[in-house]
């Protein structure tokens, strides 16, 4: 006996499926050449699915970068931990993640189609749209973080500028880890931390909060 809402959900999974074997073979393509040098003919054939039917799933190229834009920026910043940090008010772990995030990408490839999405973002409306969204809410979430660590409203100031401070340094350092692969960056990303940190326990110390990491 098929129950209630399997005929209807089957096809639904299906295409999903399908589109998502499009897009992980685009996302290969693009780490290995490229947005503008990847074309619509080279992503069929490397998922196995028909042009006609690829273009019934997406209308563009464009509407395939766009979907790997919105998950790779999520995944990249990996937003879900630092909620539950932030639920759980759990100080060292918030600290723990900024830390992380700090940090380079150990993924090569994730940090070159991250750069491509940035660069796409420059000149493609659509994409620079998707991008700001997943930003600002990176940034309102690293501006909840430092509350926790540091609260009061008279450093609401401080603590934004401590957010773009973490999130230019990530930012700037997966650039440098792309344009010059063959130095060691783990240095330098240690560096960055102990700048954060102190930032951090700056605006720990003007609440009187107890700096217990």
């Amino acid at each position: 006996m098929i129950e209630p809402g399997f005929c209807c959900s089957a096809p639904r999974n299906k295409a999903e499926a399908r589109r998502d074997r499009v897009v992980r073979a685009a996302r290969k393509l693009f780490i290995d050449n490229g947005f503008h040098a990847t074309g619509i003919a080279q992503i069929a054939r490397e998922s196995g699915i028909a042009v006609g039917q690829l273009y019934r799933d997406f209308s563009a190229k464009e509407d395939i970068v766009a979907a790997i834009v919105s998950t790779d920026c999520r995944s990249f910043m990996a937003a879900d931990s630092l909620r539950l940090a932030i639920g759980n008010d759990d100080s060292a772990q918030v600290r723990d993640w900024i830390h992380q995030f700090v940090m380079p990408e150990d993924d090569i490839d994730n940090s070159r189609l991250f750069a491509e999405i940035m660069a796409e973002a420059t000149r493609n409306e659509r994409i620079a749209a998707i991008y700001d969204v997943v930003h600002e809410d990176l940034r309102t979430l690293m501006r909840e973080a430092l509350e926790m660590l540091a609260p009061g409203a008279a450093l609401a100031e401080r603590r934004n500028a401590v957010a773009h401070t973490i999130l230019t340094l990530s930012l700037g350092l997966l650039h440098h880890q792309l344009m010059r692969p063959q130095l060691d960056i783990v240095p330098l990303a240690q560096a960055f931390v102990v700048i954060v940190d102190r930032e951090i326990d700056a605006l720990r110390v003007e609440t009187g909060a107890a700096i217990a990491e």
